[in-house]
């Protein structure tokens, strides 16, 4: 039966980063509904990552404006809401595209990188830097077994890291597509778990 102790140790052991994990549609937690994670670091310490797809209410002008880095551009991509540990810190997921290596830089997969340099910052807020590239304040976390028992019962499921999701404007299309890319129709699970 899922939910037993030794199906949260398997999941333990099966479970890698980099991943994506997908929130099954059962999972109502109001932060964690519908969400897509980069799955960044998963250990005995526990384990941490990105939300993919939790829109912030400024757009990146806004934020490089207030945080002094500004020079009255006009980028209106979004800021994304990493997750709820240390929501004021800033990370950058970005494509490496072959330029230049920031301080406190790591590479996530082949091509994907991410920093929390403020000199990263100030080459976007310059027109310079990656061209792909994502800003997320915060991150989410998990202690020792948390997420292994959240599998355990039922409330993730996990994919491949798909880089076409990693930068998409559309928060809402996300969720549906990295379901879809593992063959899961969420409209019609949705539908079922209501009926149910």
């Amino acid at each position: 039966m899922v939910g037993e102790p030794e199906d949260a140790a398997l999941l333990a052991n099966q479970l890698t980063a980099p991943c994506l994990l997908i929130a099954a549609p059962t999972l109502d937690d109001g932060f964690f509904a519908q969400s897509v994670v980069l799955l960044l670091e998963h250990g005995a310490d526990g384990t941490g990552g990105i939300v993919l797809n939790r829109p912030a209410p400024l757009d990146l002008n806004t934020l490089l404006q207030a945080a002094g880095l500004g020079k009255g551009g006009h980028d209106t991509r979004p800021v994304w809401i990493g997750g709820p540990v240390t929501p004021h810190a800033g990370l950058v997921l970005y494509r490496d595209e072959g330029g230049e290596r920031y301080e406190h830089d790591i590479e996530v997969v082949p091509g994907l990188r991410l920093s929390a340099s403020m000199g990263l910052l100030r080459e976007v807020a310059e027109g310079q830097g990656p061209q792909h590239f994502g800003l997320f304040l915060g991150r989410a976390g998990w202690g020792p077994g948390q997420l292994e028992k959240e599998m355990a019962e039922g409330s993730w499921l996990t994919a491949e890291p798909d880089l076409d999701l990693l930068f998409a404007r559309d928060a809402d299309q996300v969720w549906n597509r990295a379901l879809a890319g593992i063959g899961i129709d969420s409209h019609h699970l949705v539908r079922d778990h209501v009926e149910a």
